[in-house]
């Protein structure tokens, strides 16, 4: 008997975000459904932008024929993005300073809230970033984000824009462009620095974690574990597409932001002029931080909820999520994921970030399409046999379906994990049918990071070990692991570097 499970399918892309860099994104589908009951869109309502004061900078023309930022995204269509020119007034508040950012789907633009010198009070100006989403991002998926961050920030007040857990990046505003062509629905961040695997690179000459600079990585990993807390058990979100882009670093001072915002508009700023509308070149280069004391500053938050799903719906959830190299086990068998799966995608992000390199097999890395049934071989290899219980469980679900169908990296369209991922991967006696993808004798001891001090290895392992559980149910809660040994020790190696 068929069993279905319901899938809001996305495009194969992905927003810059609130941050004006990018590495990849490859996470496919979300819940077409309202992200939680209590969100629609009369909860917030929608506010028409007014924006026809500009006072323009100085532009320089670059050629037509040569397609820049946005233009260079497959797919690219000029008429379902709004292109606004720096020195313009949206909602008549926001006035844009500078493009940050760009995806297929939306630019995000540095700009001043005017209301932050208001009737005559001095206090340092605001700034904020501006997430403008293209008239045609499929339908309900930009209120979709909205709804998401917006349920965060109310989880527990009843403020729509009061800030949420500090450790999550949610909107604090929102209104609409309207045009001839389309609305444009905008969202207002505070603006970040840069995504964390950029913060990484500052901490030292070699861009790689060392023993000295390993306690500031471990705090920000416990940072990144309190919002993944709040994000499950006060909000009952799950996230879905954990990685060091979607966690993003805060200015370590206003004046940086200040400093850029002048030289921005002391500078000739490249663009190109088509059809009565301006593409900017981004400008997203924000300086070095000066000093260690400087980068003890910047803390991270996480970010990007536009694949985030709601974990109070009916589940099993089969739908594919998280991108290629984060794949939790169940995802690929099908078996169904929930709050746990964000653990498995956390441990990935860990090694990620300790080793410079995934755990597991990454096909971006041999330039190869992305294989499930070679994933799940290094899995093998490297975590021991599949449990016979998940195997029986995947046998089960096999013919699980959900709908609406969506293609998979092939084109084809799909609406069973097994076509999607290419399966099955088992016999019916629970045989791994490509044992030449196992990667025999890889074990966890001979693949400790170089910056783990000796004492601290068994303990990293015993670290990663829980949270890599074939069982979902085995793997602990965010709030168990933030108390783990090993995220707790060496702080007095972060206050020498404090004092260096």
């Amino acid at each position: 008997m068929l069993r279905s499970a319901t899938c809001r399918p996305i495009r194969y892309s992905r927003s810059v975000g609130i941050a004006p860099h990018n590495q990849e994104g490859i996470s496919k589908f979300r819940s077409r459904q309202s992200p939680v009951q209590l969100f629609s869109r009369s909860f917030i309502l929608p506010r028409l932008a007014s924006l026809y004061r500009s006072r323009f900078p100085r532009v320089d023309s670059l050629p037509l024929e040569a397609p820049i930022d946005e233009e260079n995204i497959s797919g690219y269509q000029w008429e379902t993005y709004y292109h606004p020119n720096p020195g313009e007034i949206l909602y008549g508040r926001y006035e844009l300073k500078a493009k940050i950012g760009y995806g297929s789907s939306s630019t995000v633009w540095l700009a001043l809230d005017l209301t932050s010198n208001a009737q005559g009070v001095t206090k340092p100006k605001k700034y904020v970033a501006i997430k403008i989403n293209a008239n045609n991002y499929e339908g309900d998926d930009a209120w979709h984000e909205l709804g998401i961050c917006h349920h965060i920030a109310t989880a527990k007040t009843f403020n729509p824009y009061q800030k949420a857990h500090p450790a999550l990046l949610t909107a604090i505003d929102h209104f609409i462009i309207p045009t001839r062509r389309g609305s444009h629905l905008c969202m207002v961040f505070d603006p970040m620095r840069e995504p964390l695997w950029m913060f990484k690179r500052r901490l030292s000459d070699s861009g790689k974690v060392t023993r000295t600079c390993l306690p500031i990585l471990k705090r920000h990993l416990r940072t990144i574990l309190a919002g993944l807390e709040y994000l499950h058990s006060e909000c009952k979100i799950i996230h879905t597409d954990l990685k060091a882009d979607n966690i993003l670093m805060t200015f370590e001072d206003h004046a940086v932001l200040e400093r850029f915002v002048q030289g921005q508009a002391s500078k000739t700023l490249p663009r190109k002029t088509f059809r009565g509308r301006s593409v900017y070149q981004c400008q997203n280069d924000f300086g070095q931080v000066k000093d260690r004391p400087s980068l003890l500053k910047m803390s991270p938050k996480l970010a990007d909820f536009g694949l985030a799903h709601d974990g109070t719906r009916q589940g099993p959830f089969i739908n594919p999520i998280q991108p290629d190299r984060y794949h939790a086990p169940e995802v690929l068998l099908g078996t169904g994921w929930s709050y746990s799966a964000d653990i498995w995608n956390y441990a990935i992000l860990v090694w990620d970030l300790l080793t410079g390199r995934t755990l597991f097999w990454d096909h971006q890395e041999s330039s190869e399409p992305y294989s499930a049934a070679r994933h799940i071989g290094d899995m093998i290899g490297t975590l021991g046999p599949v449990p016979e219980a998940l195997i029986r469980k995947e046998r089960e679900m096999r013919n699980w379906t959900w709908m609406p169908e969506a293609l998979n990296a092939q084109g084809t369209l799909c609406n069973t994990v097994v076509d999607f991922y290419g399966g099955p991967f088992f016999s019916d006696d629970g045989t791994f049918l490509y044992n030449d993808y196992v990667s025999n004798g890889r074990r966890f001891e001979d693949i400790v990071p170089q910056c783990i001090p000796d004492h601290e290895k068994d303990m990293l392992l015993r670290f990663m070990r829980r949270m890599l559980q074939w069982q979902p149910e085995e793997r602990p809660k965010a709030r168990e692991l933030m108390d783990d040994p090993w995220l707790n020790t060496d702080l007095v190696g972060e206050t020498a570097i404090r004092g260096s």
